[in-house]
């Protein structure tokens, strides 16, 4: 293999830039409108309740004050559509990936990520307008914001396609820490917007909103940036030993050998109705293929899986927040800053102390980059588990849940360092291309059960009278154990 050139390397360090640039804003974007999407239903839920019980208690612009928001039987159905826009939210990874992939291949990640930007912006200047209208199926008109994301792939889709380039020419000794610092942005950008939200909340939340869709619309300007050809498939015509050492080193080039190519959906020719239908069938087998890879993959993806079931009562946790301190949620949004801070501060962290402290005391190469994986993901694991274990006691004060919301959201390495070690340890003829597909789409199917879990669960807590709130975060740390007892078996192997 030649050596890379300057040139080239000057190129991908751009492209990396790019694509962390890109990541980091679409978050901003998202965190902007996110930080009000839990008000803004809530106060729709208020407006139906109080039209029906005492008319009264409407405002001005069919404001309700937050204090009368509540009641147990707001607060119950609030749990409720909670969940199902965590559910909706999830599905496009789910039914486009596949047809998402191909688009890569074919017109190149610059066109699918403006695309897909420009939904995201659709998709928010619409649930606003729902919201506004302030009638009684507003709730269920918002929760339709989520035909823009099938449309345009959503979050998830967007930061798969863009990881998956990054991996791919990014070296492989240095893929943690590359991923560590573009996560510690990721999260210094839920931080700025969680600030900004607290301040806009409560009574300029259409110009938060606002400021999401501009957001938007300037990475998409960043965008436009990186190269046409990122995320291309070679020229037509390779022998399928060209495309198999292509496949290898570009995540997003997929495996066609001479029989399989006729099958392949040609997203260029085919009508949108079969590259869905294509995208679909895409998705099932790489459901049902997600636990038949061998170890350690396999425990890779079962943890990956756990976690991600586990993280998803963040879905929960400005209510819980709300209802347990007594705090407005503009408030609870500056908690959700720190939250945010504390997890940019660990990643940014992480890349210092391998260097300093871990890589000294493991051995050189890749087998002792993978030890000081297993180990942060270890670490990070009990630290999630202690942490949620805190929130759970709801009664104990404010110090100690801002202490235990600290340590649970100290643990924000997991990812990174587990997705690594599952990089570096993939079983002789895997592809990356296909372990990210899978990560992925684990991570979906962990978000599109955990949200709805975790809020019916909020849901039947708050009914019952007598169920402490903070139950669920109990179970959750069970969840967090297992884990633990995943990485456990991956050190034994």
């Amino acid at each position: 293999m030649e050596p890379i050139q300057p040139a080239t390397k000057h190129s991908n360090s751009k492209t990396v830039m790019l694509l962390a640039a890109i990541i980091t804003l679409g978050n901003l974007g998202t965190i902007l409108h996110k930080s009000s999407r839990v008000y803004l239903f809530q106060q729709a839920q208020c407006l139906c309740y109080y039209r029906l019980h005492d008319p009264t208690k409407i405002g001005l612009n069919y404001h309700v004050e937050e204090s009368l928001c509540k009641l147990p039987a707001i607060q119950s159905r609030l749990s409720i559509v909670d969940g199902i826009d965590s559910f909706l939210q999830c599905l496009p990874p789910l039914l486009v990936l596949g047809m998402y992939r191909q688009l890569v291949d074919s017109v190149g990640l610059r066109s699918v990520l403006c695309f897909n930007l420009g939904c995201a912006a659709s998709a928010v200047l619409y649930s606003i307008a729902s919201f506004w209208l302030h009638q009684s199926w507003s709730t269920e008109a918002a929760l339709l914001s989520v035909v823009f994301d099938l449309i345009g792939g959503g979050d998830s889709i967007r930061i798969t396609m863009a990881c998956a380039c990054i991996a791919n020419i990014t070296p492989a000794e240095n893929l943690t820490n590359v991923f560590n610092y573009i996560s510690g942005f990721y999260f210094l950008a839920s931080v700025f917007g969680s600030a900004v939200g607290s301040i806009l909340l409560s009574n300029h939340v259409y110009v938060l909103n606002g400021l999401s869709i501009s957001c938007y619309m300037i990475t998409i300007s960043v965008a436009t940036l990186v190269s046409p050809t990122c995320g291309r498939s070679n020229a037509t015509g390779e022998s399928a030993e060209t495309s198999r050492i292509a496949s290898e080193h570009d995540p997003l080039i997929p495996v066609t050998s001479p029989g399989q190519s006729n099958a392949r959906c040609d997203s260029s020719k085919a009508s949108i109705s079969r590259l869905l239908l294509c995208s679909w069938q895409a998705s099932c087998k790489s459901l049902l293929a997600l636990f038949a890879s061998p170890n350690p993959t396999f425990t890779v993806i079962l943890v990956l899986l756990i976690n991600g079931l586990a993280l998803r009562i963040g879905a929960i946790l400005p209510q819980y927040t709300s209802l347990a301190l007594g705090w407005p949620l503009a408030t609870v949004n500056r908690l959700l800053a720190l939250k945010a801070m504390v997890s940019a501060a660990s990643l940014f962290a992480l890349p210092l102390l391998r260097r300093r402290f871990l890589e000294p005391r493991f051995s050189e190469g890749r087998g002792g980059a993978i030890a000081i994986d297993l180990l942060i993901t270890h670490v990070s694991l009990v630290a999630n588990a202690i942490g949620i274990i805190g929130l759970g006691f709801s009664s104990a004060g404010v110090a100690l849940f801002v202490i235990s919301l600290c340590v649970f959201t100290s643990g924000a390495g997991l990812a990174d360092s587990l997705i690594s070690f599952g990089t570096h340890t993939l079983a002789k003829g895997e592809l990356v291309a296909d372990f990210y597909v899978r990560t992925g789409l684990v991570n979906a199917v962990a978000a599109l059960i955990g949200g709805p879990m975790w809020s019916v669960a909020m849901s039947y807590a708050i009914r019952s009278g007598w169920i402490p709130i903070g139950t669920p975060f109990w179970v959750c740390a069970g969840l967090f154990g297992l884990g633990c007892v995943g990485v456990a078996t991956l050190n034994r192997a």
